[in-house]
């Protein structure tokens, strides 16, 4: 059964449904909110294309379960970095 888990991503507050609380975060980055800049890269947490900042420390997002994740953190994403 789906749930709803709210974020907090490059400032704006989030929304999504989510089917498995393990669910990496990089998948609800990706395919939930269309953002690009976190990649799947090795999915081990090695080579770092899936880097996000939570709380401004540099995580990465393919080994963050959204279980881990709360409303009151804050998600930083390449989009969220510099100017547009």
């Amino acid at each position: 059964m789906a749930q709803r888990r709210s974020l907090n991503v490059n400032g704006k507050s989030v929304r999504i449904s989510i089917d498995d609380p393990d669910m990496p975060l990089l998948y609800a980055l990706r395919d939930n909110l269309a953002l690009k800049g976190p990649r799947f890269g090795c999915g081990l947490g090695q080579c770092g294309a899936c880097t996000v900042h939570i709380d401004g420390k540099a995580v990465r997002s393919c080994q963050m379960p959204m279980s881990s994740i709360t409303p009151q953190q804050k998600v930083v994403t390449l989009e969220g970095l510099g100017s547009p």
